[in-house]
């Protein structure tokens, strides 16, 4: 089972999704690798990795320099946790695999051979729209989708949706979207609850009951190097662990 916290817009609580529900899971006694694919490092950064530790990172994998075994690293603060780092490298992938064959697909072909060591990857995906953005849909089975309840959000959401049918279409992405998540949700600002009842109107059965409150310790976590349902039994943690047990109830039954 592969899971991608997945949307091309930056700002929507997209590592913080990863890295929590990828904790979660372990929390719960599932073998879980993260994959960090933003050169920022955020992922690796959010459990307790620093910049200056990042190789061997997923870069070297991708480009055939390192084996898995020889990337693959435990985390140390969360039992049954793995992680596959980001690397600065990542931000020039695009021109590193311009040469190869179906560069959209080696993202796909470097991890679903590992993914059978685990019950779950979960892959951070970055912002934007670069050849590895492009190929998570390709590489994962599942995306969930967060996004933040203001307006700006609310437009890209649309984008990213027509973006997504177009690819399932073109047969440029085999994973589903098993859910859209709603975060930094903040019911004092005047807009929130009418964005929010548009995007669940809009994505009737697609939005997760569980919604993200905004939470400043979601902000403080990863300067501790833990992740956040780790680091304080706050609301933005506990609808985390919440999220997770609803995302097992959409998954077949089999990848349960």
């Amino acid at each position: 089972m592969i899971i991608a916290a997945f949307n091309p817009k930056g700002g929507v609580g997209r590592t913080t999704t990863a890295v929590n529900l990828a904790t979660v899971l372990a929390q719960a006694g599932r073998r879980v690798l993260l994959v960090d694919l933003e050169p920022e490092m955020n992922a690796s950064i959010s459990v307790g990795v620093r910049p200056s530790q990042s190789r061997p990172s997923i870069a070297e994998m991708l480009l055939h320099e390192r084996r898995a075994s020889d990337v693959i690293r435990r985390v140390d603060a969360i039992n049954n946790l793995y992680l596959l780092t980001g690397s600065p490298e990542l931000a020039h992938m695009d021109a590193r695999l311009r040469h190869v064959r179906q560069p959209e697909r080696r993202l796909a072909d470097t991890i679903r051979p590992v993914a059978s060591e685990f019950d779950a990857v979960v892959m951070d995906a970055p912002s934007g729209y670069s050849l590895i953005s492009m190929s998570v849909p390709l590489a994962a089975d599942h995306l969930v989708v967060p996004i933040r309840a203001d307006y700006l959000a609310l437009e890209s959401l649309a984008h990213f949706l027509r973006w997504y049918r177009q690819r399932r279409t073109s047969r440029k992405a085999v994973s589903n979207v098993i859910g859209i998540l709603l975060t930094m949700v903040d019911y004092r600002r005047q807009a929130t609850r009418e964005i929010v009842d548009i995007i669940r109107v809009h994505n009737k059965r697609g939005v997760f009951r569980t919604e993200i409150l905004e939470d400043p310790r979601a902000a403080e976590a990863p300067s501790h190097g833990i992740p956040l349902v780790v680091y304080a039994r706050s609301r933005a943690s506990k609808a985390y662990a919440a999220v997770t047990e609803e995302l097992i109830t959409r998954l077949p039954r089999h990848a349960r």
